[in-house]
């Protein structure tokens, strides 16, 4: 039996594999993945509630299932956080043309995520799955809301962030890759002795010399000059 990922071609997962790097690095505001590193297929996206709406402050999850003709079609997308939505079921089904009809290849996880959570701001009550939630949103739309927000607040929001949104956004492709082991620093080489060129050891000098050794110099050796030849005929004429 094939594994999800045996069951992608290579080109998908090349495609997969380069859109998660791009997600990691630079996603789209208000949304993040999760990927199982050993398969990429295992991968789950967070939408954050938008402000303004009945979601507001809550973080939903979603479980991505591909299958072997993706990306020429789409792949299957459930909601795992429970919501009050028109165009969510309450089996975490979702109805928006992108995952349907409107599909194209060239769309990616990061447009569904993004248009999940278009879909949280701009339900569309017309063509609900869940049909109560789009009655009340056309027949009584603050009920709406109040029910939408109530559960948002019971199911969606943590005390803190999901671990996604607290993890610091990685800056550069690198910083994904395996870098090199760091080189330990070199040691430091004993400072006390050195060998001398005798092969025994001479302690090494840890202070500055003495001023008067520093500044000692050798006096020249002063050669007598011999005397010209002439001086001593002269003397030799005196003594005559």
């Amino acid at each position: 039996m094939l594994t999800p990922t045996q069951s992608l071609t290579p080109q998908a997962l090349r495609l997969l594999s380069r859109e998660v790097v791009t997600l990691r690095t630079e996603p789209p505001e208000g949304v993040r993945i999760v990927v199982d590193e050993d398969d990429l297929t295992a991968l789950e996206g967070w939408v954050q509630g938008p402000g303004g709406t009945p979601y507001e402050g809550g973080y939903f999850r979603v479980r991505f299932d591909f299958g072997p003709e993706y990306p020429n079609l789409p792949p299957k997308c459930t909601m795992l956080t429970k919501i009050f939505h028109p165009n969510i079921s309450k089996a975490g089904e979702i109805c928006v043309d992108t995952l349907k009809k409107g599909w194209r290849k060239d769309y990616g996880v990061a447009h569904v995520l993004v248009t999940i959570k278009c879909l949280l701001i701009y339900p569309n009550p017309e063509s609900a799955l869940d049909e109560e939630a789009g009655k009340q949103l056309l027949a009584d739309y603050e009920g709406y809301c109040k029910y939408a927000r109530l559960l948002t607040g019971i199911h969606a929001t943590p005390k803190v962030p999901p671990a996604p949104f607290r993890d610091a956004s990685v800056k550069s492709v690198d910083a994904l890759l395996p870098q090199p082991p760091v080189a330990a620093p070199a040691s430091p080489q004993p400072t006390a002795s050195r060998p001398s060129p005798l092969g025994t050891h001479a302690r090494q000098e840890t202070s500055p010399a003495p001023v008067a050794q520093a500044y000692d110099v050798v006096k020249p050796v002063v050669k007598a000059v011999p005397k010209p030849a002439a001086a001593k005929a002269k003397r030799g004429l005196k003594r005559l």
